[in-house]
């Protein structure tokens, strides 16, 4: 079971780290002629190509099955054929590489592929494990001292404005130095404790909720899990960070798409003054 997610992890890997590489040398060339939210999409459909082995979806030929549980039988057979008439060597040659065992003590043996699977299954989990307790303890951080805001006028205007019916609150912490969403399931927007114009809280607004409308959060959980099954492909890495940079563009070109001028250096004004 485990070697057999191992060996589609490890396809859909490749196939990714080609998608990935493909997408970074083609990046200038998006940038200048491509708007944001394709490139936004291309980056989730690569997600896409290392979370789900399209390959399964085609149907196997019944007689290029049969022959290739018959190889497999005989290559078992060789295994077998070699453990019985030695038992000194730490690794049996002549056979394929996935079918090649380790003595891990007298009379224990296991495959190398299999290995390698239970170490691709616990880096996993570490990565999770990993990334869920820094989470949690970065909303225990946040929500540490903060303040809540009630009856915000202009969070109501603007959720009007977005056709968002959801419950979302509003904090302000000390520990924020600019404005975020956090929370898939219980959006919450905190906010640094600063004072800002009602343009620029309008804003503010326009971006965090945009990001929750278009479901922006979910996306990078999802970036989150592909890195996670494939932490130890570089690529995935560099998908993750790509997926955050163009999911920010992207949602600015859509908050900033009908404004006018005025509205969007305004708009550009605020968020550079909350990030400084």
């Amino acid at each position: 079971m485990i070697y057999t997610a191992f060996t589609m992890v490890l396809a859909m890997s490749a196939l990714g780290f080609a998608v990935v590489t493909v997408l970074l040398l083609l990046k200038p060339v998006m940038t200048r002629f491509f708007p944001a939210r394709l490139q936004y999409a291309a980056w989730i459909i690569a997600g896409v190509f290392m979370l789900v082995p399209f390959w399964r979806l085609v149907p196997t030929d019944t007689v290029n099955y049969v022959s290739k549980q018959a190889e497999i039988q005989q290559t078992e057979t060789a295994v077998e054929d070699n453990r019985q008439e030695t038992d000194a060597p730490v690794i049996i040659e002549n056979v394929p590489f996935e079918y090649r065992e380790i003595e891990l003590a007298p009379e224990k043996r296991i495959r190398l592929m299999d290995l390698l699977a239970y170490i691709w299954l616990a880096g996993t989990g570490i990565f999770i494990l990993a990334a869920a307790v820094s989470y949690t303890l970065f909303l225990i951080t946040r929500r540490k001292g903060s303040l809540n805001v009630e009856d915000n006028v202009i969070l109501e205007q603007v959720k009007k404005e977005l056709k968002i019916k959801r419950r979302i609150r509003v904090r302000t912490s000390p520990e924020v130095k600019s404005p975020m969403l956090v929370g898939a399931l219980f959006p919450v927007v905190y906010m640094p404790m600063t004072r800002l114009t009602d343009e620029q809280l309008r804003m503010v607004f326009l971006h965090e909720l945009t990001h929750y409308k278009r479901g922006d959060l979910l996306i990078k959980w999802f970036s989150l899990f592909v890195n996670a099954l494939h932490w130890f492909n570089p690529m995935a890495y560099l998908f993750a960070a790509n997926v955050n940079e163009s999911c920010e563009i992207a949602c600015d070109m859509a908050v900033s798409r009908n404004m006018s001028g005025d509205e969007r250096k305004l708009y550009m004004a605020a968020i550079l003054d909350l990030l400084r």
